[in-house]
């Protein structure tokens, strides 16, 4: 049987695409996802409910996106673990495993994965860490209204992708990363990527299919480049971090 798929991510990397992508070739998202106004997160929404919890039961107070996430916080946070009862996200994994090989995308994954790795079976599943470049996850986040200097967009996503790496050497899992540019850039590269490490058939029509922006280029261009500016001048003072930027 095929490996189970768990994305992890800081986020806005494009993980709807790679999860949608994904799915195509037989991995279960849930019964159901999370839909944004403009597209489908592909997040399988009791394991986003789960996970908001689970971050509740653990006494995480912060705002997970807007604040610079460490290895230490995140260790702390998962040494509670002891503190809470498993058995709703024990029984959660049961159902889930009678639909594998499944796939997992929530960003949430930074602060409970290693509660989640209590439960799982990690030989059983292929770990993908996904990025993006700099200026695209900062021209995107400034858009959504999240407004941050390039100096926090980058603290912010390296810390998020160092204390993931770190989460899957300490517990000697393989894994496969990708910026969310080599979908767009080198499509064809990226899918053989993906078809040797989960030993799937994905072709680009199944890319197309799930993915309609032009590829071979990135999305956001100068304009867009622009428009994050202004937003980000004009809302200057309220700022992600304004102690660190």
């Amino acid at each position: 049987m095929k490996k189970n798929v768990i994305i992890l991510t800081h986020g806005w990397t494009g993980s709807s695409a790679f999860t949608a992508l994904i799915s195509r070739a037989g991995y279960w998202p849930g019964d159901s996802t999370v839909a944004k106004v403009d597209y489908d997160t592909f997040e399988n929404t009791e394991l986003v409910a789960l996970n908001k919890q689970l971050m509740k039961d653990i006494g995480y107070q912060g705002d997970s996106e807007r604040e610079l996430i460490s290895e230490a916080l995140v260790s702390e946070l998962a040494n509670r673990a002891d503190r809470i009862d498993l058995q709703p996200y024990q029984s959660f994994i049961h159902r889930l495993n009678q639909h594998q090989p499944w796939i997992w995308k929530d960003p949430r994954l930074t602060f409970t994965i290693r509660i989640w790795a209590q439960l799982l079976d990690l030989n059983q599943i292929a770990f993908i860490i996904l990025t993006r470049d700099e200026e695209q996850s900062w021209i995107t986040s400034n858009q959504r209204r999240h407004i941050q200097s390039r100096t926090f967009t980058r603290h912010y996503n390296q810390g998020v992708t160092e204390t993931l790496k770190h989460f899957l050497h300490e517990n000697e899992q393989p894994y496969l990363a990708f910026q969310f540019e080599d979908l767009q850039l080198k499509p064809e590269q990226t899918l053989e990527a993906l078809n040797q490490f989960l030993d799937a058939s994905l072709t680009m029509d199944d890319l197309k299919a799930v993915y309609s922006k032009p590829l071979y280029e990135k999305s956001k261009g100068f304009r867009d480049k622009l428009e994050a500016l202004a937003i980000y001048l004009k809302n200057y003072r309220l700022r992600d971090g304004r102690q660190t930027s």
